[in-house]
């Protein structure tokens, strides 16, 4: 399932770019992530948990930075399972920055999500929903964190 958008904060992107680097901010960002550690330069460990219709999914996810073009562009690739619900979930993550005036920044974001088991049985429109929320949120928790909100 391919999930596209983007979302505009009051903040300059190096700021903006500097923010999805650090773990922490990025973590707080996210809803449901409970936990994020940096594993490596480039790796990461995050355990996610969202309530998709009467299901409660757990994560743990692996992360690694596939690519990177500062301050412009990164790519993620990741990981991890939800043993109990017997369900795996892969994502490929772009995001990109672009910046019209100096305190502007723009980001598009692109994920490429694949969902099997149980949680990938509930098909696409209930995932999707659940997804569109969360990025929601997420926009709004960005542009709360570096002052545009």
């Amino acid at each position: 399932m391919i999930l596209e958008g983007r979302f505009s904060v009051a903040a300059p992107q190096q700021k903006v770019w500097e923010a999805i680097w650090d773990v922490r901010t990025l973590a707080s960002w996210v809803p449901g992530c409970t936990s994020a550690e940096q594993l490596g330069e480039r790796a990461y460990k995050v355990h996610l948990e969202q309530q998709i219709s009467m299901f409660r999914a757990a994560f743990d996810l692996r992360l690694e930075v596939v690519e990177s073009e500062p301050p412009n562009r990164v790519v993620v690739k990741g990981q991890g399972e939800d043993r109990r619900m017997a369900s795996n979930l892969q994502i490929q993550t772009e995001v990109r920055l672009h910046s019209e005036q100096p305190d502007s920044t723009t980001l598009h974001y692109r994920h490429d999500l694949s969902i099997f088991g149980r949680l990938g049985a509930l098909g696409f429109p209930l995932i999707q929903r659940k997804a569109r929320e969360a990025e929601a949120e997420f926009a709004r928790r960005a542009r709360e964190s570096l002052g545009g909100g």
